[in-house]
């Protein structure tokens, strides 16, 4: 009996030990994970949209003043930044099974990484996330702390798809909206941690969320505009056709261009905001009928690109005009704001 317990102690030893051995195996190495970042986080773009988050939720409250603390900005630009890489591995890891059908060449449908280590990834970013929004809380204000906090919440959310996944999926409209809210808790944060708890009560801090939100929503709908996009990917186009496609984006340029005006930057704004509704009409206008496959030897529309690239470009501009409308002093209207 002894030795049947000794050779069964030795044999559980075995697996576990096996086990060990498998998992240890089976990771894809650090070089593997420094190109899945290479290819999927664009640290540049990052660096710049947290900046321009960061920029405005300070230059939207100054009343005129080019006066920038540096700690809170370099703190929130990367705390802004560890949001938009979280978002993207969890994007990744959410979408893999989509992406074997729509992007094998994505890293983990074609093996580059597997899904376990992207899912140890995005729980250390969150947990690297949660520490930052502690240590602000003591070091800054709690207002900013506990913002910080609920936006990698409201993060974590989405990528559960808020716990009722295929509900939303069947509703493109509410997946879009609620995946856009985020960009409120975006401005508010690094505005809590320039300016304290009572700045987020001030109107001028959610003109400037708005005005982020506008932008946002108007690029997530617009760099999904090829009509030949495969059916798995759900893209609004595909799931609403034109008109109603057309409309989500109209409704998003009009937040963006009355925050624009609140704000006193319509004189800026507002030329590339018509633009950006003109290129999609004429878009519109002139694109095939979403949702039908390409005949073979058929070449692949590029329309939508073109407008993707001037949406992109505007985007990058809603998020940097308050500052410009500061460093320039154009234009000279004061913000637009209840007192």
């Amino acid at each position: 009996m002894k030795s049947e317990l000794n050779q069964s102690s030795t044999t559980i030893s075995t697996s576990a030990s096996s086990r060990q051995v498998e998992v240890f195996v089976q990771f894809s190495g650090f070089k593997n994970w420094l190109k899945f970042f290479a290819e999927r986080v664009a640290l540049v773009v990052y660096i710049l949209t947290a900046a321009g988050y960061t920029l405005t939720a300070n230059y939207a409250l100054s009343d005129g003043s080019k006066s920038l603390r540096a700690r809170p900005m370099i703190w929130c630009t990367v705390v802004e930044v560890l949001f938009l890489v979280t978002l993207r591995v969890m994007d990744d890891l959410k979408d893999k099974d989509t992406d074997i059908l729509a992007h094998p060449e994505r890293p983990i449908p074609r093996g580059l990484v597997t899904a376990r280590e992207a899912n140890i990834v995005v729980h250390s970013l969150v947990a690297l996330v949660i520490a930052n929004g502690i240590a602000m809380a003591v070091v800054e204000n709690v207002a900013a702390g506990l913002l910080c906090l609920a936006t990698i919440g409201y993060y974590y959310l989405m990528f559960k798809e808020f716990f009722c996944g295929h509900w939303l999926s069947a509703r493109p409209i509410l997946y879009v909206i609620t995946h856009q809210l985020v960009m409120i808790l975006m401005v508010l944060f690094p505005v809590a941690a320039f300016w304290g708890a009572d700045a987020c009560k001030d109107i001028r801090a959610w003109h400037a969320a708005l005005l982020q939100l506008g932008g946002s929503f108007t690029f997530e709908v617009c760099r999904k505009l090829d009509p030949t996009a495969h059916v798995a990917l759900g893209t609004y186009l595909v799931a609403y056709g034109k008109l109603k496609t057309f409309c989500m984006i109209a409704g998003a340029i009009v937040v963006g261009a009355w925050a624009a005006w609140q704000l006193a930057v319509e004189i800026i704004m507002w030329p590339f905001l018509g633009l950006e509704l003109l290129s999609v009409i004429v878009l519109f206008a002139k694109q095939r009928e979403p949702g039908t496959p390409l005949k073979e030897g058929e070449p692949a529309p590029k329309g939508h690109k073109i407008v993707e690239l001037l949406v992109t470009l505007v985007t990058l501009l809603t998020m940097y005009v308050v500052p410009i409308k500061i460093w320039s002093g154009v234009p000279i209207t004061p913000m637009r704001y209840v007192h």
